[in-house]
């Protein structure tokens, strides 16, 4: 293995990033299997990236709830800062997209509402994500799902809207004001969430473009095509609440996800199932 952690056996690779890597370990102690998130080289040489994963790492052990993967312990131990997560053996979001996976049709509303649940409480924590996308929703065939990655998330204070801006986020994803380096709260995650699930039921993204300016400049001025026009499947009142999601003006989006998940709970039962009739409705 790549690297080697005091007190766990390292099993396999989960994943690779430009900063950070997770593996599939067992705890010696315990023989409890977690995934373990440890910088790279790349990522310890760079004191920015350090400070991001020792805030992420602070900031994902104050949270509990079912749709949030879990801080199990830091690993003080370790050479690389590193840490110890809930194992929650799935896949991403962004896989169900891109193999067309007919889950996304049969549990998709279940994930929709789980999330827009976890991210109502993480901004009842006065916490914003910032990085709401497919690759950070992790699912599994019963259509249980975590968010994962808070390495941008941002405790909303005072100090905080003083602060200079940078812009953060991936550009497929982030909400106008997020493109702006304006002062952000919840609304930003709002719209991300409306952007992936845009994306789950209409099988494409909400904008496209060729370079990741062509994408911003869509994210603040481009029309986005209704859902329908790609999944006649999707009904009208799940288009509506999307649609709201994703307008540019925040004055007419959401305020908070509470209300999301008030629109969602008038034609969502409590199996997650849509029970209206779509064209009559």
């Amino acid at each position: 293995m790549s690297y080697i952690v005091t007190g766990y056996k390292i099993e396999n690779p989960i994943k690779s990033g430009g900063f950070a890597e997770v593996y599939y370990a067992l705890r010696i102690k315990d023989k409890k299997h977690v995934a373990i998130k440890v910088l790279n080289q790349s990522g310890c040489n760079n004191s920015r990236i350090r400070r991001l994963f020792q805030n992420e790492a602070k900031l994902m052990a104050s949270l509990d709830h079912p749709n949030i993967i879990k801080v199990d312990s830091v690993i003080k131990e370790s050479k690389r800062p590193a840490i110890a997560l809930e194992y929650f053996e799935s896949e991403t979001l962004k896989t169900w997209i891109l193999n067309k996976n007919p889950l996304i049709f049969q549990k998709g509303m279940k994930v929709f509402i789980q999330m827009a649940k976890a991210l109502n409480y993480v901004h009842e924590q006065n916490i914003i994500h910032k990085d709401i996308k497919p690759e950070n929703i992790l699912v599994n065939n019963e259509g249980e799902s975590r968010l994962i990655d808070f390495s941008i998330a941002e405790k909303i204070s005072f100090l905080s809207k003083l602060r200079p801006k940078k812009r953060e986020g991936t550009p497929l994803y982030m909400a106008p004001e997020q493109v702006r380096k304006d002062n952000l709260d919840g609304q930003c995650d709002i719209y991300a969430l409306g952007a992936t699930f845009y994306e789950a039921f209409a099988g494409t993204p909400h904008v496209q473009g060729k370079s990741e300016k062509a994408i911003l400049q869509k994210q603040l001025k481009g029309q986005v095509p209704k859902i329908r026009q790609f999944n006649k499947n999707v009904s009208h009142k799940l288009e509506t609440v999307i649609m709201r999601m994703l307008e540019k003006n925040r004055e007419k989006r959401y305020k908070t996800m509470r209300e999301v998940l008030y629109e969602l709970g008038k034609f969502a039962d409590e199996n997650y199932q849509i029970s209206v009739n779509e064209e009559s409705q």
